[in-house]
C-alpha cells in the first residue's frame, strides 16, 4: 500500500505514519483517516463479511468480493503506516491486546 490514498481524480491524503512516538496523536489521525475512506467500521466493530448466499446473483457475488477487499484494506492500512521495527514489536499481539 502506498503512503497515500486518492479521493476522486486529484485529491490525495497522506497516510499518518507511526514511528513509535506520540501514539495517541497517531491514533486520532488514523481513526479520522479510516473514517474518511469508510474503513473505520471494519476496525472498530470488527465487522464480519457474511458468506455468499446459495445461488447468488452476479451482483451479490461482486458486492461480497468488494466487501472482502474493503475489509482487507481496513486491516492493511494501519499495518502499512508502521515502521518495520514497530510492526515487529507488535505483530504477536492480538486485537484485544492492542485496544
Amino acid at each position: 500500500m502506498s503512503d497515500q490514498m486518492s479521493i476522486g481524480s486529484s485529491t490525495v491524503i497522506p497516510v499518518p505514519r507511526f514511528f513509535g512516538e506520540s501514539y495517541w496523536i497517531w491514533v486520532v489521525k488514523m481513526r479520522s483517516y479510516l473514517k474518511w475512506f469508510g474503513l473505520w467500521e471494519f476496525i472498530d466493530q470488527d465487522k464480519q463479511i457474511p458468506p455468499v448466499r446459495t445461488n447468488p446473483t452476479i451482483a451479490q457475488i461482486k458486492q461480497h468480493e468488494e466487501e472482502k477487499i474493503t475489509k482487507d484494506k481496513a486491516v492493511a492500512c494501519p499495518h502499512s503506516t508502521l515502521t518495520d521495527a514497530v510492526f515487529i514489536s507488535i505483530m504477536h499481539l492480538s486485537k484485544g491486546d492492542i485496544k
